[in-house]
């Protein structure tokens, strides 16, 4: 049987990605080996340190990485990373308009 490599573990993959902190995961991998059992990444949205979503993406990336990820299970990670693109653009664009505005009302 194959052992997981480090960079493949789903707290150093959120870590990876800049979801927790080191100091988050530390927390969270303490708290395990002092004896609560959940799964990491339980731990870490009940800490309010990644959100469910984040966890998902994170398992799903480590299956890929294993080799056992089904096309349609990568290809929703794709349309959800796609639209998760489309609304922080989104924000972006109606953030720059609330400036717009906001300059407008200084020079007048």
């Amino acid at each position: 049987m194959k052992h997981a490599q480090t960079d493949d573990r789903v707290g150093d993959l959120l870590e990876g990605t800049g979801v927790v902190t080191h100091e988050q995961l530390t927390d969270a991998v303490a708290k395990q080996r002092a004896g609560d059992a959940r799964p990491l990444g339980v731990l870490l949205v009940e800490l309010g340190y990644a959100t469910s979503h984040d966890v998902e993406l994170a398992l799903m990336r480590q299956q890929a990485r294993r080799g056992r990820l089904r096309h349609d299970e990568g290809m929703r990670m794709l349309d959800e990373a796609h639209e998760s693109t489309q609304r922080a653009g989104s924000c972006f664009d109606e953030l720059a308009s609330a400036a717009a505005e906001l300059d407008k009302g200084e020079h007048r």
